[in-house]
């Protein structure tokens, strides 16, 4: 080798390497950050509990502070229709934002599905089923329908893929540029 190509060499790997281990611990950390959410810790009822009389509310714990107007909790009948009274979100008597609330009319025996999206504060968010039972349904467990998916998707989030894509890409364009400049001799 020529000793201008050994120095070539030596001066990328000085650029590349720390510019390389850069980009890892970027790419890790928006994967570790698109891969967090809360967890249904507890709720009344309970799931899968069967109860004598039915609730007059449905309340659910998260692991985590939820935002107000973007979570979500409702209840559905076995045969997939919305039977709560409409008002289900935040708690907005729990101090710590980590619970949610619905009220519900007098319901029938039946096999209720109850459905919630969790919104987090950075806008992303965690969604979720569970279900209860009042009285003796005529209806089976494997007969219930289940509710449409929540549409809560505001198109703002990307995938962790298409954000590691932008990134390498944009990381190659400085490397092909600062190399190009610094690495061959000026003419």
């Amino acid at each position: 080798m020529t000793q201008l190509t050994t120095n070539l060499i030596r001066r990328a790997r000085k650029i590349f390497v720390p510019l390389s281990l850069a980009m890892l611990g970027g790419l890790l950390w928006v994967a570790g950050a698109a891969a967090h959410g809360v967890d249904l810790l507890e709720s009344d009822p309970s799931p899968g509990a069967t109860l004598a009389e039915p609730p007059s509310s449905v309340r659910a714990q998260f692991s985590g502070e939820l935002m107000a107007g973007d979570s979500i909790l409702q209840v559905f009948s076995s045969e997939g229709k919305q039977v709560d009274n409409r008002d289900g979100g935040l708690d907005l008597n729990d101090p710590g934002h980590q619970s949610m609330i619905v009220s519900l009319p007098p319901l029938p025996d039946d096999i209720y599905t109850v459905r919630w999206f969790a919104a987090l504060q950075d806008g992303d968010g965690t969604e979720g089923l569970f279900r209860f039972t009042v009285g003796s349904p005529a209806v089976a467990p494997n007969e219930v329908a289940l509710p449409e998916p929540l549409s809560v998707d505001d198109g703002n989030g990307l995938p962790v893929v298409v954000i590691a894509a932008v990134l390498g890409g944009v990381s190659l364009l400085v490397l092909v540029v600062v190399f190009r400049r610094r690495l061959l001799p000026a003419r």
